[in-house]
């Protein structure tokens, strides 16, 4: 009843503002994660549409704008479930999001990029027999999809039941991996206060639905074990999922730092020296940097057949790993050769990755190509 009452009151708005306002053919509307954050892909494609042609309006829609202190100058801001918001979605011709958001028509003329936050992810989102969920409602109106590889065009047209254009650039915010990211990395280590540490492992597990999240890891021992091994001074980063709390053991020790709050992923992933998840499209991102990268899934077979996945891992060429002592284990012994050697493997196991450093650049020209 909710969603229904919803549709209908974007139905009227859409009807509303198409009769007192004219589409303007130069504004762009971006909204990351339903408007949590100025982030991911429509961040990277936005910046970058600024600066090939400064003449573009763009608009973000954001829950707390006051609590995102790196929106730049140009960008117009708008909050979300305000009147503006409104106004913004039915006046722009262009709607940039990366996630799949349930908007029941668009006016004449509107076109919808969605950039996906996860193309090469795990979970299936299809969950529904009948194939009404609301994830294919969610890309019904979707021009464009993007896409980095053969498997994330396969989710796309199957999941997503999308049958309209994908354009097959890879990630945006997958871009800085591609340049010079030292004075980037220098940056974030300083936001962070990491100057202490040599080398970065870094735990981002998926949200699982619940608030407590998973079992905790006694990452002390591991850091131990890696100075043991090689000297150097080594610390961990806790990404969780922005409903779920850190350990509280963690905050005893001091070489253990919860980068939950960071507002760029693609940051931390610059600077972690090893990358510890499960399910997570970021491991997909990851490889693509050559570094050791292993999923911890203690809950693999509960999974399997709850949520889903779409691939067996014990058959990817994914290192994985269901008990603390095997994740160790395995992090401990992997060196630089092997990483690389696995992230090869993995990016061919997702068949034709197609990032090369200029998604951006290929979705802000998608874009400007249709203004």
């Amino acid at each position: 009843m909710k969603r229904k009452l919803k549709n209908m009151f974007l139905k009227t708005a859409c009807a509303f503002f198409s009769i007192l306002y004219k589409l303007d053919n130069k504004k762009v509307l971006f909204r990351a994660y339903n408007g949590l954050r100025y982030n991911c892909n429509p961040r990277a494609i936005s910046e970058k549409l600024h600066e090939i042609a400064p003449d573009m309006k763009i608009v973000w829609c954001l829950k707390n704008p006051e609590q995102i202190k790196d929106v730049p100058s140009y960008v117009q801001i708008v909050r979300k479930g305000t009147f503006a918001e409104f106004r913004e979605l039915f006046t722009a011709k262009f709607w940039v999001f990366n996630a799949g958001i349930v908007i029941p028509h668009k006016r004449k003329g509107q076109l919808y990029m969605d950039t996906w936050h996860g193309d090469r992810a795990f979970k299936r989102v299809d969950i529904s027999a009948d194939g009404s969920t609301s994830l294919a409602d969610s890309y019904k109106h979707a021009d464009v999809i993007l896409s980095g590889s053969d498997y994330g065009d396969k989710v796309i047209r199957t999941a997503m039941k999308h049958d309209g254009e994908i354009l097959h650039c890879g990630s945006p915010r997958n871009d800085i991996f591609f340049k010079d990211y030292s004075k980037l990395a220098m940056d974030t280590r300083k936001a962070l206060h990491l100057e202490q540490f040599d080398r970065l492992v870094t735990y981002a597990p998926t949200f699982r639905g619940k608030d407590s999240g998973m079992e905790p890891i006694d990452f002390s021992s591991l850091i131990e074990r890696l100075e043991k091994r090689d000297g150097k001074k080594w610390g961990v980063l806790i990404r969780q999922h922005y409903k779920v709390k850190p350990d509280e053991s963690w905050s005893k020790d001091s070489r253990i730092v919860d980068a939950s709050s960071y507002p760029e992923m693609q940051d931390i992933l610059l600077i972690s020296d090893v990358v510890i998840s499960d399910y997570s499209s970021l491991v997909g991102d990851y490889v693509l940097l050559g570094k050791p990268t292993v999923l911890y899934v203690p809950d693999l077979d509960e999974y399997k057949s709850g949520r889903g996945l779409y691939f067996d891992i014990e058959k990817s060429p994914f290192k994985f790993a269901q008990t603390a002592n095997e994740l160790f284990d395995i992090i401990e012994q992997m060196d630089e050769n092997t990483a690389k050697e696995n992230c090869k493997a993995v990016l061919d196991f997702y068949g034709h990755v197609c990032e090369k450093g200029n998604a951006s650049e290929l979705a802000a020209k998608w874009i400007l190509g249709r203004v």
